[in-house]
Parts: C-alpha cells; sequence; structure tokens
C-alpha cells in the first residue's frame, strides 16, 4: 500500500509539473502574439510620405480589369470602397460595368432595374443569395448605377454583374421567360429538367446533375446565335409594330439591337453558370479550384460582352483571396486573370489594423460579431492618414533603400478573413484569418483602414 500511495504522489507531482509547463506555454504563446501585435503597431513615419487617396491618377490607363479586394466580407468600409472605386473610375476613366462575386442571374436582375426597371434599391438587395450584400452599402452602390444612367449617354451607361455560380437559384425565372418566349423548348421539358433549381424546391444533386447538363446544352445550342441572327428571328416572330420599334432602338453597334443582344448574352451566360453549379456535383476536382476557374471565366466572358456594348472596361469586387496575383497554394481567379491579361489586370487590395465584422457561424445559420486584428503595420499607420485611411501605389515605390520599399517586399501577416467563424480561429489567428506574405507580390497596390465596423443587415 505505501509503495502504491507514493506511485500516487508521484503521479500527481507529475501531473501539476505537466500543467504548470502547459500553462506556462500558453502564457508564452498568447505573450508572442501579443508582442507581435505591439511590434506592428509602431509608427513608421517613412511610410506617411508615401501615402496617397484613391485616385484614378495614380492608375495605369492601359487596364481592361481593375479589381478591388475586401480583407473581410462583412465590413462596412470595405463594402463603401466598392462604389468609391467604381466611381472614380466610372467618371474619370470611362468604365462601364462592375462585376460583383454574386451570382450572375441575381445581378442581371439588378441590372435590369439599374437600365429603369421597376422596383428600389433597398428590394434590389434581397436578391443576393449572399446575405453579406443585404446592406445598405450595397444599396448605395446600386441606387448610385441608376442615377448616373438616368443622365449619362448611352455610351457611357454602366451595367452591373455577378461571376459566381454558388446559387443558381436566381436564375430559374429569367430562363424559363426566355427559353418558352423564344420557343426553345416546352413548359414541361423546362420544368422536367430544371425544377430542381426553383427556390422552394431546390434539388439540384449528383443523382441529376448530368441529365440538367445535358438539358442546358440542347438550350444553349438553340440560342447561340449571332446578334443578327436573334435579331431577325426575333422580329420574324414579332409583330410589324413591334419590330418597328426595335429597329428604332438601334444603336451604331453594327446594327445589332443592343436590348435584344444583351437579354441573348444574360440567357446564355445564366445558361453557363447554372451549368457550372451543376458541374460542382459532379467534379472530383478540389471545389475551390474549380470555383475560380469557373469565376475567371465569367469574367472573361463578362469582358467580352462590354467590349461590345460599353467600354470594355470591367471593375472586379471580390475577397482579396480571390483577387490577388500569387497564390501560393492554388491558381486562384486573379492568378489566372494575370496569365491571361498581364498588365491589363490591375489588382487593389485592402486591409484593416482591426475589424468588428458580421460573419456566419460555421456549421450555424446564425451570424455574429466579432473582432479581429491584423497585425499588418501597414495597417497600423492608417491611424495616422487622413480619416484613418491611405493608399500605397506599388510602382510609384522605386527606391530600393527606402524603408517603404523593403516593407512592401518584405512578407508580413495580413488579414484575410473568410465567411465563416469558429472559437478556435482565437488560437490560431496566423493560421485561420492572416496570411503572410510580400504585399508587392499580391497587389498592385492596397488600400489601408485602421478600423473597420459591421455591416448591419437591412431586413426584408
Amino acid at each position: 500500500m505505501k509503495i502504491i500511495g507514493k506511485l500516487l504522489k508521484l503521479a500527481g507531482k507529475i501531473v501539476l509539473t505537466l500543467l504548470a509547463f502547459l500553462f506556462v506555454c500558453i502564457l508564452l504563446y498568447f505573450g508572442k502574439l501579443k508582442f507581435e501585435e505591439l511590434q506592428a503597431h509602431r509608427e513608421i513615419k517613412a511610410v506617411q510620405a508615401e501615402m496617397k487617396p484613391l485616385s484614378a491618377e495614380y492608375i495605369p490607363e492601359n487596364i481592361s480589369i481593375l479589381s478591388i479586394g475586401e480583407a473581410a466580407h462583412g465590413c462596412k468600409e470595405m463594402q463603401e470602397l466598392k462604389l468609391s472605386v467604381f466611381k472614380e473610375m466610372v467618371e474619370k476613366r470611362g468604365f462601364t460595368a462592375f462585376a460583383l462575386e454574386a451570382d450572375y442571374g441575381e445581378c442581371a436582375e439588378i441590372n435590369r432595374y439599374i437600365q429603369g426597371g421597376e422596383g428600389s434599391a433597398e428590394e434590389m438587395v434581397q436578391k443576393f443569395a449572399f446575405p453579406i450584400y443585404h446592406t445598405k452599402e450595397m444599396a448605395e452602390l446600386i441606387s448610385w448605377m441608376r442615377e448616373w444612367n438616368a443622365s449619362a449617354p448611352e455610351e457611357k451607361k454602366v451595367r452591373f454583374y455577378g461571376f459566381d455560380m454558388q446559387d443558381p437559384e436566381g436564375s430559374y425565372a429569367f430562363l424559363k421567360e426566355y427559353s418558352l418566349s423564344h420557343k426553345l423548348t416546352s413548359e414541361e421539358e423546362f420544368s422536367k429538367n430544371l425544377d430542381c433549381i426553383k427556390g422552394e424546391n431546390f434539388s439540384l444533386n449528383a443523382t441529376n446533375a448530368g441529365e440538367v447538363i445535358a438539358f442546358l446544352d440542347s438550350l444553349k445550342e438553340k440560342a447561340e446565335k449571332s446578334p443578327e441572327e436573334a435579331e431577325k428571328e426575333k422580329r420574324n416572330t414579332a409583330n410589324e409594330q413591334e419590330a418597328t420599334e426595335k429597329q428604332a432602338s438601334k444603336d451604331n453597334q453594327g446594327g445589332i439591337d443592343k436590348q435584344a443582344f444583351k437579354e441573348n448574352q444574360d440567357f446564355l451566360m445564366e445558361l453557363n453558370t447554372v451549368r457550372q453549379a451543376a458541374e460542382t456535383w459532379l467534379s472530383k476536382e478540389n471545389s475551390s479550384v474549380l470555383r475560380d476557374r469557373d469565376m475567371e471565366e465569367n469574367v472573361k466572358k463578362i469582358l467580352e460582352i462590354e467590349q461590345k456594348i460599353g467600354s470594355g472596361k470591367l471593375i472586379v469586387s471580390a475577397h482579396d483571396g480571390h483577387i490577388q496575383k500569387e497564390n501560393p497554394i492554388y491558381n486562384s481567379m486573379g492568378v489566372l486573370l494575370t496569365k491571361d491579361f498581364g498588365e491589363a489586370y490591375y489588382a487593389i487590395g485592402t486591409d484593416v489594423w482591426k475589424v468588428t465584422d458580421n460573419i456566419k457561424v460555421l456549421g450555424e445559420a446564425k451570424r455574429t460579431v466579432q473582432s479581429f486584428v491584423s497585425v499588418d503595420p501597414l495597417a497600423a499607420q492608417a491611424r495616422f492618414a487622413k480619416g484613418k485611411q491611405y493608399a500605397l501605389y506599388f510602382s510609384s515605390i522605386t527606391d530600393e533603400k527606402s524603408k517603404v520599399y523593403q516593407l512592401i517586399h518584405t512578407p508580413m501577416e495580413m488579414l484575410q478573413l473568410g465567411e465563416g467563424y469558429s472559437f478556435l480561429m482565437r488560437f490560431f489567428p496566423n493560421r485561420s484569418y492572416r496570411v503572410k506574405s510580400a504585399p508587392v507580390q499580391r497587389y498592385d497596390s492596397m488600400i489601408y483602414l485602421y478600423e473597420g465596423n459591421p455591416i448591419e443587415l437591412l431586413e426584408e
């Protein structure tokens, strides 16, 4: 018994020692994180001399795609930047299109409102499947575009697009209306094959995805005509008065009715994005790789549309992780756009020192408001800028001996907060919501904020 007692005492001492060691390790770990935060927060006077406002004058003129990223989806100021950048490039560089990380179908419906359709901007933001866009800031972007178009000449009117494909429900109504009005299929056949993407009946899955793809391909084959052919067919099926009215609305785009062309392109794009959604059920490829490749393909097609009916200049808005020009993990959208367009693709990244973010709880149908610190030393300098916000344009920082040049070429922690929160993120910030990289490797310029506030979702 004495031996057992001694062993128990020894075991108790070992357990206490291990607990004490673990406690010290935890203190050291979190102490290290806090020290890194304090170090990154130090003032760097050299940065203040390079601070610039958001302005088109610092952005090259030879670009056709300008992307604006967001370090956190649920940050109000990040959404405000969408309008600030778009307005600047429309007014000073003649850009005519804005493309968002959202499904093409829902954005096409919003675009019809922007072109003079019925409704309100507040009603339009409810069309988004992603609740992060149900905000006053997105309504202001949509309102500004509609107001701009009210007085802009035809060649300067702006359009709104989406390039994602994760929520195909928003395409159901338009695809049905277009397919039936152009006699591409019967109502019975359409319902049989595509009711699986209808909102309340959504049931797209691995079992029916192949049939959906085959049906979509058959519709595309019938609809994929030249604009002139589509216009001719439409006139032949309309009465003489309607044809005359359509003829009067033609612009100088080689005799193409711009409205008919855009409707045809919307139909083809929505067929394509629904097809992409179906393909995700059948593909064995990594979902992130597949999604970013599909988004890049959609951005290129949107640009082709704009080259025919607009300026051929496009703003793309998405998470920093999608628009960045270099990604060590996989070929994300920005990496692919860089390969395809070279210097004609320009990426503006964003970062914030501290953000209070409206974020979805992982695995649950609810949202929470949480605060995160980036420990980005360049974002920390935003507290000295006007409005606590500034931009760095990397191509203008050329002195290799300067402190700022060395900083932007040095790997540092930056915020990349996704749309999903777990309390475990608090223990591993550098692995869960920060990335370490030299800013100049990922972006052409960056906009830095000192503080970010959470979005507020509008009620339906």
